[in-house]
């Protein structure tokens, strides 16, 4: 890239981006995908209505999008819970779900400050 004109030309190879920012925004960048880690993180699994309900303005569509697509990813799981004679299930963070939480709260308290 010529630093006087700012376009690269064909013989120069892009540059590397030392830090992946398109993977993160990929799996974090949605709109509820953060406050849900959040909420798990701090409340531990909780069910899709107990979910809903924290979050207002979050649609069943987007919440089931969001938690299907954290699901993929490996951050939440299904947590099973028996209560009365149905079987239901509440959503919790995995290892990796957690790693992501503990790396969010600085984050967070630096939003605060």
């Amino acid at each position: 890239m010529s630093l006087r004109t700012g376009i690269a030309s064909a013989a120069e190879p892009p540059l590397d981006c030392p830090c992946p920012p398109q993977g993160l925004v990929e799996v974090v960048g949605k709109k509820w995908a953060l406050c849900v880690v959040t909420l798990l993180g701090k409340h531990g699994p909780l069910r899709f209505g107990m979910l809903q309900r924290s979050l207002p303005g979050v649609s069943p569509a987007t919440l089931t999008s969001t938690l299907r697509q954290l699901s993929l990813e490996g951050i939440l799981a299904t947590v099973p819970v028996q209560r009365d004679r149905r079987a239901r299930g509440s959503y919790g963070l995995t290892p990796k779900g957690l790693d992501l939480y503990r790396t969010l709260i600085p984050f967070s308290r630096w939003l605060r400050s």
